[in-house]
């Protein structure tokens, strides 16, 4: 399943170059700053606990004062494709993690939907971002090997909740 970019998508592969880079990370306005550091639902903040290459395969996504983190693994060492959407209603910025050739990090070009899907092999990949004050955020298609990720194969936040479906909607405390 291959990832095809929209016409004016910014793109960030393991395989980028530091301007492509720069494209999708663009510096957010500052005005912005405090209230992206700001909390979201208790369900999502925080790292999870003990988190690690290896745990239970899925779907971690977390909020802290560094903003959103979305990272993948999976016990083994066996090829794993996990994709997926997270829409915003405001512009998003992306930081690869420990992508590797193929994996792909990609906003739209509104930089409104962030595009991903990692090839994982039991360690982490991922990606960070900043939702620029957004008042929520919509999680959507999340997949595995092409089939549908089930909703408790999804980790939120430090105690690893559970969203009750997928797709699923995250709103900023407020």
């Amino acid at each position: 399943m291959s990832a095809a970019l929209p016409a004016g998508a910014s793109s960030t592969t393991a395989m980028s170059t530091a301007a492509n880079t720069a494209t999708a990370s663009q510096p957010a306005a500052a005005s912005n700053g405090d209230c992206d550091r700001g909390p979201w639902q208790d369900r999502v903040q925080g790292r999870p606990a003990g988190f690690d290459a290896g745990d239970k395969g899925g779907d971690y996504l977390w909020h802290d004062t560094d903003g959103f983190h979305l990272r993948v693994t999976h016990k083994g060492d066996d090829r794993a494709v996990y994709a997926g959407v997270i829409h915003s209603p405001t512009p998003m910025r992306i930081e690869p993690v420990h992508l590797e050739g193929g994996d792909v990090a990609q906003l739209s070009a509104d930089h409104r939907t962030l595009t991903f899907r990692f090839a994982d092999y039991g360690h982490i990949d991922g990606v960070d971002f900043h939702t620029d004050c957004a008042p929520r955020l919509r999680v959507a298609d999340l997949t595995v090997g092409g089939q549908p990720l089930p909703a408790n194969r999804v980790y939120l936040g430090a105690d690893r909740a559970h969203p009750a479906s997928v797709p699923f909607t995250l709103h900023r405390d407020r």
